[in-house]
C-alpha cells in the first residue's frame, strides 16, 4: 500500500503561475540494511541474513569501483547503473576543466522490467500531508480540540 498526500506546489518555471496540487509519497517506514537482509532471508532463502548482508555490501563496493572505472552495470530485472555528470558549460572545449566545471558525479539507475511500471501493482492510501500532521501533533500536544489546517502560515509549500 502506497501512502500519499496531495500538496500544493508552485510551477518552478513560472513563479507567477497558480499553485497546482500534486501527489507526494509518504514513507511509512525506513528499512535498514539489516532489516532488508532479514526480509530477504525470511522469504524461504537458503542464505541467512549475514550472508545476504555480506553479498550486498560487496556488491556496493564492486559497483562503486566499476562505476568509477566508467563501466555500465546491467543487473537484469533490477536494471542498469551508470555514471551521470552535472557540469557547467564553457565557450570552447579547450576551456573545459573537469576539476572546475564538473559539479557533481551521480549514479543513474535505469529500471529493469520488474520496476518499469509499479503503478499497475500499486494500491493507494490518501493520508494527511506533513504540514497537517505537524499541526495536528502540535494541537494534541497543546490540548487543543480543533485544528485549522487551512490557515496560512510559513509552511505554504509543503514538503513531501
Amino acid at each position: 500500500m502506497i501512502n500519499y498526500s496531495v500538496t500544493a506546489k508552485p510551477n518552478p518555471r513560472d513563479k507567477d503561475a497558480s499553485y497546482k496540487y500534486y501527489a507526494s509519497p509518504q514513507v511509512t517506514l525506513n528499512v535498514s540494511m539489516s532489516d532488508f537482509c532479514r526480509h530477504i532471508s525470511d522469504h524461504n532463502s537458503k542464505y541467512n541474513r549475514a550472508d545476504i548482508h555480506a553479498v550486498l555490501t560487496q556488491a556496493v563496493d564492486c559497483m562503486r569501483e566499476m562505476l568509477l572505472d566508467g563501466k555500465k552495470i546491467m543487473l537484469g530485472d533490477l536494471g542498469s547503473f551508470q555514471i551521470g555528470l552535472n557540469s557547467t558549460g564553457t565557450l570552447t572545449a579547450d576551456d573545459f576543466n573537469p576539476a572546475i566545471h564538473i559539479k557533481n558525479v551521480k549514479v543513474n539507475w535505469s529500471p529493469g522490467a520488474d520496476f518499469l511500471d509499479l503503478k499497475e501493482s500499486a494500491e493507494w492510501n490518501l493520508v494527511a500531508n506533513r504540514r497537517a500532521q505537524r499541526l495536528l501533533l502540535k494541537a494534541v500536544t497543546n490540548g487543543d480540540s480543533t485544528v485549522d489546517i487551512g490557515k496560512e502560515d510559513e509552511d505554504v509549500v509543503e514538503d513531501a
